[in-house]
This record gives C-alpha cells, structure tokens and sequence, in this order.
C-alpha cells in the first residue's frame, strides 16, 4: 500500500503568510521554514540563475523550495550549501525557536 503523500511545508501554515508564519508545530515543516530564511539570507541580491549558475540546483528548485512548495532533499540541501558556501540546514535550537514564533501582532 503506498504511503500518502506529505503536505508540502507551506500547508502547515496557521497565522501569517509562508516563510515568515506561525505554523502548526510539524518539525519537519519548522526546520523547512528556518532552511528557506536560511537560504533567503544566503543569497540576497543573487537571481534564481545566479543561484543555479554556482551551485547546480535548478532555478526551478530553487523558486519551489523558497515558495514551501516542495521538500528540498538531500542532494539539494548538499549542493546549494556547497556552492553557497554557508551553512543553510538549522540546528535544532534554530528551528525550535521558528515553532514558537507569534505572529499575531500582540
């Protein structure tokens, strides 16, 4: 029996709007979202071909992951790290404090 599919880490959004949103508590979607702020930060002022140019990861890709459409794999997270030279995944703490976020503005 195939298992069902994951919900990409946006659907996992309860207040605000993704990347920067209170979301349901789902680690793997918390991590996502810290790796996507992680990302953003790494390559400000880059264009998505600029992005795929240095480190090999479709633009495409790229545009998806930023959006949570997707879940970057493995490969994916290796190569942007390399070719950005940065760390992008969170450390567990990092990613803790993301799951903890309010965003309702009090």
């Amino acid at each position: 029996m195939p298992r069902p599919r994951r919900r990409p880490p946006r659907a996992h959004v309860v207040g605000g709007e993704w990347p920067a949103a209170q979301l349901d508590g789902d680690a793997a979607a918390v991590a996502a979202q810290q790796f996507v702020a992680n990302l953003a930060a790494a390559t400000v002022g880059m264009s998505l071909r600029a992005v795929e140019a240095v480190t090999g990861v479709d633009h495409d890709t790229v545009a998806r992951v930023l959006r949570g459409d997707t879940w970057p794999d493995m490969a994916t997270v290796a190569n942007l790290e390399h070719g950005l030279g940065k760390k992008l995944w969170p450390e567990p703490s990092q990613a803790e404090g993301t799951a903890a976020q309010d965003t309702s503005g009090d």
